[in-house]
């Protein structure tokens, strides 16, 4: 689901710390908005980009969300049963036994794609972002350290591995007779079966990662050679640039037709 995808696109070529930041700043600017349209629109732009610019086929790209917006939809419905329960004034919307002010509406579509908007940034990042790249950029430019850095890398390449992992797991528990998925109370246990073996399998591999650091010397040098090095081209900074103002105009834009608020104390 989070895995690199080679491909020879704009998104790819660009720096990974430049992309980090601007998915930085604009979760902060998404997270300010308590209205649900920014959340929508910058939904709707990283996820066409990701297709476009990036080259991840759409198809592929509305897969490895589909699981995300099935937890969004359930969010914001969950949302809406428990805020409909309340009795509260200024009632605009009513169905059976629910009733809901325009502040559970706002609230509820607000939040569901509010992470929507954060999960498809994250996945275009990591879908564009090759690991290596992320981890010279990050000792290069933000001139962290090698040993962090390498440490960096190994916890982010293990992460898609993880399910691998988890799949290996329930066939080992299968073989030796507990069913992880028959019945609904063993679909339940299942993942409290799983957390055990799961912190014992990276207890392993953070130590072997460790011993093969150390008998390496790694860090025992201060000056170092690279086989490539990443650096920030004019191209990257102005995408920054670029993407930024975009970011700014449709702030405006919302700002003047009141559709970009901080709180609600203005919803009547």
């Amino acid at each position: 689901m989070f895995a690199y995808i080679e491909r020879d696109s704009f998104l790819h070529h660009r720096n990974p710390i430049v992309k980090l930041i601007l998915i930085a700043v604009i979760t902060i600017i998404v997270c300010l908005s308590y209205f649900p349209v920014l959340p929508i629109i910058t939904f709707t732009i990283m996820f066409f980009g990701t297709w476009i610019w990036g080259k991840i086929p759409i198809d592929d790209l509305f897969k490895r969300m589909l699981l995300f917006i099935v937890v969004s939809i359930l969010f914001m419905t969950s949302m809406l049963l428990l805020r409909g329960l309340n009795d509260e004034a200024d009632i605009v919307l009513r169905f059976w036994i629910f009733r809901w002010t325009e502040k559970d509406i706002v609230q509820a579509v607000s939040l569901g794609f509010r992470i929507l908007a954060l999960v498809t940034m994250s996945m275009s990042f990591v879908l564009t972002t090759k690991p290596s790249d992320l981890v010279l950029s990050l000792i290069l430019q933000c001139k962290i350290s090698v040993i962090h850095g390498y440490a960096t890398m190994a916890t982010y390449r293990f992460l898609p591995e993880l399910q691998d992992q988890v799949d290996s797991i329930h066939l080992a528990q299968e073989i030796r007779g507990i069913p992880w998925n028959k019945g609904i109370v063993s679909r339940f246990t299942s993942p409290f079966r799983v957390m055990l073996p799961l912190l014992c399998v990276a207890a392993r591999r953070g130590e072997r990662v460790a011993c093969a650091m150390e008998s390496r010397g790694l860090g025992r040098e201060k000056e170092r050679t690279y086989y490539k090095k990443t650096e920030i081209t004019k191209t990257d900074k102005v995408f920054f640039g670029g993407a930024f103002v975009v970011c700014l105009i449709i702030v405006a834009i919302l700002v003047k037709f009141d559709l970009y608020k901080l709180n609600f104390a203005s919803i009547k």
